[in-house]
């Protein structure tokens, strides 16, 4: 997992090119006026951007065929995050997504706020949509094809 700030995408493009495509999109886009709904970044790059009111979260998911950049236009939530391998309980593998029901030990809470930015890789578990102040968060979550 990477944590950071939308300024320092850029830092991370020698670790996966795709942080300079995303930078370059939220740098042209006025990305708090954009509807929601699925837009092609670039080629192996998608987004999805929704507005919803965080709760108590959902399962702990995972990925296969894609990392998730998930970035706070505005509004905030918590996102936990641990390794995968302390998940368990699967309720089934579908087409890039893994849900699991109970944890062996404890996430590490993270606070996705306004600019801010969590990359998720296929070994880091994830619990998104956890209310942490703001009624509502504008949400921005990257899928970064895995080669």
């Amino acid at each position: 997992m990477i944590f950071d700030t939308d300024k320092n995408l850029r830092l991370y493009a020698g670790f996966n090119s795709a942080f300079e495509v995303i930078a370059k999109f939220i740098e042209e886009n006025d990305m708090k006026s954009m509807e929601c709904g699925s837009y092609e970044v670039a080629e192996g790059i998608k987004v999805g951007i929704d507005e919803y009111e965080p709760g108590a979260g959902g399962d702990f998911e995972a990925h296969r065929e894609y990392n998730d950049l998930q970035y706070a236009i505005c509004g905030e939530e918590t996102i936990e995050v641990l390794p995968l391998e302390f998940v368990k309980d699967s309720t089934g593998y579908k087409p890039d997504i893994e849900f699991f029901t109970s944890q062996t030990a404890a996430a590490t809470k993270v606070a996705l706020t306004e600019g801010t930015f969590a990359f998720l890789a296929p070994q880091d578990a994830h619990k998104p949509g956890i209310k942490s102040g703001t009624d509502k968060i504008k949400k921005a979550v990257f899928k970064i094809k895995i080669d």
